[in-house]
């Protein structure tokens, strides 16, 4: 009997520790202004002493937004994709995934399409620091996850982005 709800409060503890709470973006006017201050500090500033940090909570940040029907990355998230690369060159053997996807504007192949130029933008950012193709992988979702349910220009901003997702084999 003692095993059995040991067991459960032992299984309890473990779902609390992994519980993760959703984030709501809709109180915040800029998507990338965390982003950018986070990057900015991982990149320029040294902690304590050490070597740059470059890991930890900056490399949380992996979404890059873009323009309404452009594919051109901005100058803002220099920094941001300079924290990612160097993560990458100093571990060889990781990989990620950019996920390009647009807002609901447009035809599902239009979309498709500007998703992956949205993505391959981005691989070309990330070779320009130094990283392989090896390492990267592209992929689009067009407007497959855009927000159908708030068809305002806030939503169509948070749709129009690339996702950088690690733990790709």
């Amino acid at each position: 009997m003692h095993a059995s709800i040991w067991k459960i409060v032992a299984l309890t503890f473990v779902l609390t520790a992994c519980k993760s709470t959703p984030t709501n973006l809709s109180h915040t006017g800029d998507p990338t202004s965390k982003q950018e201050a986070a990057a900015e500090h991982a990149v320029g500033e040294k902690d304590e002493g050490r070597p740059y940090k470059i890991y930890g909570a900056y490399l949380s940040n992996r979404q890059i937004y873009f323009d309404y029907d452009k594919d051109i990355l901005d100058p803002q998230y220099k920094n941001l994709i300079a924290v990612h690369a160097k993560y990458l060159l100093s571990h060889p053997q990781s990989k990620i995934l950019l996920q390009g996807h647009s807002d609901e504007r447009g035809t599902p192949a239009y979309n498709k399409d500007l998703g992956m130029r949205r993505a391959v933008a981005v691989r070309n950012a990330f070779n320009a620091q130094g990283v392989k193709n090896a390492q990267l992988e592209t992929l689009s979702y067009g407007n497959e996850f855009a927000s159908r349910d708030c068809p305002d220009e806030r939503c169509h901003k948070m749709d129009r982005r690339v996702d950088i997702n690690y733990g790709v084999k």
